[in-house]
C-alpha cells in the first residue's frame, strides 16, 4: 500500500507541477480532476455487498459533463481488482447504481435533494461545487494556489460504510466529520 501511495503522490506531484500551465483551458483542469476520481476509487473501500469481487466499478457524472473526454481514459482501468466503467447518469436512479458519482456544477441547485437521494446507498459523492462537503458531500475538489486539492467529509463516508484509507485522509486539505484516522 505504501508503494502504491508513493506512486500516487509522485503522479499527483507531477500533475501539480503542470497545473499552472493548464489552468487556462478547462479541459486541463478536468483532466487532473479525472485523475483524482480514479485515485479516490483506489483509496476508498466499498462494502463487499455493494461492490462484490470482480464486479465493475462504475464512475458516473450526474449533470452536464465538464470533463470533455478526459474520463474516457479511465474506462477499462483496474482499481482494487475491479474494471472501471464510466457513464453519464441522467437521473438520480441511474446515479444510485454507481459507486462514485461526480455531481456537476449544473446540479448545484439540486445538490441537497441529490445528496439525500444518494444517502445510505454506498455511493462516494464528489464535486467541485463550492461548499460541497459542508452541504454533506463526500469529497469536494477545490482550486487552491492554482492547484487542485480536495476536502473530505467523513460523515457521509462512514454513514455509507465507505472506508477512506488513512493515506487519502492525510492528503486531504481539510477533513471534516471524524478524526484523520482511517484504516
Amino acid at each position: 500500500m505504501r508503494r502504491g501511495l508513493f506512486h500516487w503522490l509522485l503522479r499527483a506531484t507531477a500533475l501539480f507541477a503542470v497545473l499552472p500551465a493548464l489552468a487556462g483551458p478547462p479541459s486541463g483542469e478536468y483532466q487532473i480532476k479525472a485523475a483524482y476520481l480514479l485515485n479516490f476509487a483506489r483509496y476508498v473501500e466499498w462494502p463487499a455487498g455493494r461492490l462484490p469481487a470482480g464486479a465493475p466499478l462504475r464512475i458516473c457524472v450526474l449533470g452536464r459533463d465538464p470533463f470533455g473526454g478526459a474520463l474516457e481514459g479511465l474506462e477499462g482501468r483496474q482499481v482494487q481488482g475491479h474494471e472501471v466503467r464510466v457513464r453519464q447518469a441522467d437521473n438520480l436512479d441511474q446515479a444510485a447504481d454507481c459507486h462514485l458519482v461526480f455531481i456537476s456544477g449544473s446540479e448545484e441547485r439540486r445538490m441537497g435533494p441529490i445528496l439525500r437521494g444518494l444517502s445510505e446507498r454506498a455511493v462516494l459523492t464528489v464535486s467541485d461545487i463550492d461548499g460541497f462537503v459542508e452541504a454533506g458531500g463526500g469529497i469536494g475538489l477545490v482550486i487552491e494556489e492554482q492547484r487542485v486539492r480536495f476536502d473530505i467529509n467523513q460523515g457521509p463516508l462512514l454513514r455509507d460504510n465507505l472506508r477512506a484509507s488513512s493515506q487519502l485522509l492525510r492528503l486531504g486539505r481539510q477533513v471534516f466529520g471524524a478524526e484523520r484516522g482511517g484504516r
